[in-house]
């Protein structure tokens, strides 16, 4: 994290809201990935390839997508973080995904995990949005940007097989709205369950589930 910390530190960005939610980040999504190789290329993808508006921007800058608490500074990592958090409960309604005593196999868990934080980080392309800004425009490819930049410092050490889903995955993250898809196109269930966790997390409707409340409404 050090390399990030300092190069947020030099646009003046820097704060402890950024500190900590890179710290969750890093607790729940790449400290949980197993296999070293594959940890270290995420590590130094984020330190060397991911934009500083990854560490920094909002999920949304209008306000019409994904709950407030993740349209204010450091949005997109919080989301990001979230998405983590609930990887192993959706891994584990795939008995494919778990050993005998249900729990999740280390190498489909990394899969997701990496897809996840790799997914939004070009987002806003390299651009540093404000929240509520309403000017900025995410770019629709953004996963594939950001799978395509990762796939180089991956390939170099990693086995080709999981990288090769995690790819696919961050490609794909969209689902059906990643721009390309047709028909034609079938996605694997980590591909699936990498998409139904950026869907669940960006829905509005959270507010309406986590907001202290009598009622739900």
């Amino acid at each position: 994290m050090r390399i990030i910390q300092e190069r947020i530190q030099k646009t003046g960005l820097w704060n402890s809201i950024v500190e900590q939610e890179l710290i969750s980040l890093w607790k729940y999504g790449v400290l949980r990935i197993s296999d070293s190789m594959i940890r270290k290329s995420i590590i130094d993808f984020l330190s060397q390839e991911a934009p500083l508006g990854f560490f920094v921007n909002p999920a949304s800058v209008s306000g019409k997508w994904h709950p407030k608490w993740q349209n204010e500074k450091c949005g997109i990592l919080r989301n990001t973080t979230e998405c983590c958090l609930f990887a192993d409960q959706m891994l584990m309604q795939y008995q494919e995904f778990c050993d005998t005593t249900h729990r999740v196999l280390p190498e489909a868990r990394d899969i997701v995990l990496c897809a996840t934080i790799l997914s939004d980080t070009f987002k806003y392309g390299t651009l540093i949005v404000e929240p509520h800004s309403d000017k900025a425009k995410h770019i629709r490819e953004h996963g594939q940007v950001a799978a395509d930049k990762w796939w180089p410092i991956a390939y170099a050490t990693c086995p080709l097989n999981p990288i090769k889903e995690i790819y696919d995955s961050t490609y794909w993250h969209l689902g059906r709205w990643t721009p390309g898809w047709t028909p034609g196109v079938k996605f694997s269930k980590l591909t699936e369950i990498v998409h139904i966790l950026d869907a669940i997390f960006a829905d509005k409707n959270l507010e309406l589930l986590y907001e202290v409340k009598q009622i739900v409404g």
